[in-house]
């Protein structure tokens, strides 16, 4: 996306927010001074507007976290989400035929984020969970939304990829990315997680990809047949839910 000219006071203060994480709740003053790249008099400019409109608190001298009032953000994001009512009961039916872990993803600029998952009792720990953001071009789920783009939007994708993703392996992440295309299912193995196989499919809306739901299982546990199983679920759960949707 375009860099957006004439906002960099604005541009530091939301990247002050978006520091803040799961594994990150709480900053210092130091983190928001390598956060926004000003200086401490800029930083504490900053954290008092912050302050004013009532999205962050000190928590300790010189500690800041998020205040409830993000919790109304948050609320409003969730209820953006349109199509949580269809996918959400796709997902449980899914982590209960199969007993592994069900996501649906969806783009983020340059990036996949999961805005849903249904988690057997004893889950494998993996990276995506609720909010957290992954590259396009790991992962079964990721490469399903990478792969839906058009060549030109792919093309640009690839080429910001710091550092350069080498010609052999462009080569094959391209040639993969047409694969899927054409069999609307990606497979991956060990790309996000360590001993992690997933297999995921693309969700459309009126024609229109929108995102992907996956399934993600521990490779140790897996014979053939169980993965093709686990393909065709995760066939059929994409293909309810793009039905339900083309009713909208």
């Amino acid at each position: 996306m375009q860099r957006t000219n004439g906002v960099d006071s604005a541009r530091r203060v939301l990247e002050i927010l978006l520091q803040f994480s799961r594994d990150k709740p709480e900053l210092s003053v130091d983190d928001i001074v390598a956060a926004a790249d000003v200086s401490l008099p800029s930083a504490y400019r900053y954290i008092s507007l912050l302050r004013e409109k009532y999205l962050i608190e000190e928590r300790r001298k010189g500690y800041f976290v998020l205040s409830p009032e993000i919790l109304q953000l948050a609320d409003a994001a969730e209820r953006s989400m349109e199509y949580s009512r269809e996918i959400e009961p796709v997902l449980n039916q899914l982590r209960d035929q199969t007993g592994e872990t069900a996501l649906y993803l969806r783009q983020l600029n340059d990036a996949a984020v999961c805005v849903a998952i249904a988690e057997p009792d004893l889950a494998l720990r993996i990276s995506f969970q609720p909010g957290h953001v992954m590259p396009l071009h790991a992962g079964a789920g990721a490469k399903v939304i990478l792969s839906g783009l058009t060549k030109a939007k792919r093309d640009a994708y690839i080429n910001k990829l710091d550092p350069p993703m080498p010609e052999a392996a462009r080569d094959k992440l391209v040639e993969s990315l047409t694969q899927i295309k054409t069999r609307g299912i990606a497979v991956s193995e060990g790309e996000v997680d360590e001993g992690a196989w997933a297999c995921a499919a693309s969700v459309t809306s009126h024609g229109r990809s929108i995102g992907a739901i996956s399934l993600v299982a521990p490779s140790y546990r897996l014979d053939e047949q169980r993965r093709q199983a686990m393909i065709a679920a995760i066939t059929d759960g994409a293909d309810q839910i793009s039905r339900l949707l083309a009713r909208g």
